[in-house]
């Protein structure tokens, strides 16, 4: 999966350069269906780009998703229901690097960004509560270092800078990990993709 989330998710990023701050993702586009938004927040010279999941929106697009090639075909509905967390990092990390492209591409873009991901999930009373996932920063000569045409899932993990995982969510993402990789070592299945 080299990055093909990102290609679907963000597209025409490099047609042609938007004038700063522009939006991330199109009206009506495929991650907006699949429960992401993005938008961002600027005064002055600071930068974040505020992205979240709709965990519920997330969850009943899997289908989708899956059809599409971004999960592997072998996610049973109970996999999906057991890793909710897992997988909406592993969808993070893919369109991530879109964000920064799209960002950074744009005209007037600043030198730096700060990029923060959350989900949102119905609490008890229903009404949706925001968990925070992971923030990290950024800057445009990192940006213009990368190799975007030859970019592959995961490659951008260590070009951030000041990377802050969210404590329960991390742990939560680790217990996920070890659950879906014995699911699919039992399965038969290869664990060394994400799923």
């Amino acid at each position: 999966m080299a990055m093909m989330a990102t290609a679907m998710l963000v597209p025409g990023v490099v047609a042609h350069a938007a004038t700063y701050p522009a939006a991330l993702l199109p009206p009506n586009s495929t991650a907006q269906a699949w429960g992401v938004s993005a938008r961002i927040d600027h005064a002055a010279h600071d930068c974040t780009v505020h992205a979240t999941i709709d965990q519920a929106r997330f969850t009943t697009q899997m289908p989708q998703m899956i059809a599409a090639g971004i999960f592997s075909a072998r996610l049973t509905p109970d996999l999906i229901r057991s890793t909710p967390h897992y997988l909406m990092n592993t969808l993070q990390t893919d369109i991530s690097p879109g964000f920064v492209h799209a960002l950074f591409t744009q005209t007037g873009a600043p030198a730096r960004c700060r990029f923060t991901w959350d989900y949102v999930a119905p609490g008890p009373s229903g009404a949706l509560i925001s968990h925070p996932m992971l923030s990290f920063d950024v800057t445009r000569a990192t940006h213009d270092r990368i190799d975007w045409p030859h970019l592959k899932f995961g490659d951008m993990a260590g070009h951030e800078d000041a990377v802050s995982v969210d404590r329960i969510f991390d742990a939560q993402v680790n217990q996920e990990t070890l659950d879906i990789t014995m699911a699919l070592a039992h399965d038969g299945t290869d664990t060394d993709a994400p799923p």
